[in-house]
């Protein structure tokens, strides 16, 4: 929730809060409803941001204060990007080869999250460049490409992906957080030259070789700072979760 009031939730009509105290009232101790209390920002990238901040100290907090961490967490976006019916079997496929990954998303039809996506030669955000659709037909275009070509037990290799829901291994991304800035601490410049000459001269809204404060998907400082930190491995499962 965005605003600092519990009778204030956003600018939805779909009374989110006053459902989930239902929930709340049914589920009792299994359930936990948090409430984001910073102040809007102008930055939607960083209202979400700070909204998903707050959920990571709640993990914090149990694992610190009840002396329990769980084995995985999950993030995924309540809204129609995670509405379809879910193939169990598909997850039940990730999970089993977990020894592979400690971040999986998934696959979807037009893969349609381009913006936390970071992967081989694309690993600037679409959002810094002066054309971004034009950036992210090309990304798109690729990353569909490769999930396509790459078999249904293996994973694709990238810097950051979500669309719309991924499993973490909460041991890996406890000491991280999300940022609504543009990561490129996190980026080697020649990696950012090269995605330059692959987008046919498309220039870049700010120097390649300076951390600047655009906004950003939340996600690709998330999936980077744990690949920085932790060794992370992110990835990608080219079969589709929700059908």
């Amino acid at each position: 929730f965005d605003k600092a009031s519990e009778e204030s939730t956003d600018n939805s009509k779909d009374e989110t809060l006053l459902k989930l105290k239902q929930h709340k009232q049914i589920h009792g101790g299994k359930m936990d409803v948090l409430v984001n209390r910073n102040p809007l920002s102008k930055h939607r990238t960083q209202n979400i941001c700070n909204a998903r901040n707050t959920y990571l100290n709640r993990i914090r907090d149990i694992a610190l204060i009840e002396d329990y961490a769980a084995k995985y967490f999950i993030a995924f976006d309540m809204d129609d990007a995670c509405a379809g019916k879910m193939d169990v079997e598909v997850f039940k496929r990730a999970m089993e080869r977990e020894e592979k990954w400690d971040s999986v998303s998934f696959n979807r039809t037009g893969y349609y999250d381009a913006w936390a996506l970071s992967v081989d030669e694309y690993v600037y955000s679409c959002w810094g460049w002066w054309s971004p659709y034009e950036v992210i037909d090309h990304m798109r275009n690729y990353i569909i490409d490769k999930l396509t070509n790459t078999p249904a037990d293996e994973f694709v290799e990238c810097h950051s992906a979500f669309s719309g829901f991924a499993v973490y291994k909460t041991a890996l991304f406890l000491n991280c957080n999300y940022d609504w800035r543009m990561p490129k601490r996190y980026m080697k410049l020649e990696e950012l030259q090269r995605q330059q000459k692959i987008l046919w001269g498309v220039g870049s809204i700010s120097p390649l070789e300076e951390q600047t404060d655009e906004p950003d998907c939340e996600h690709r400082a998330f999936h980077m700072m744990a690949i920085h930190e932790n060794g992370a491995r992110i990835r990608i499962s080219p079969e589709k979760l929700f059908v």
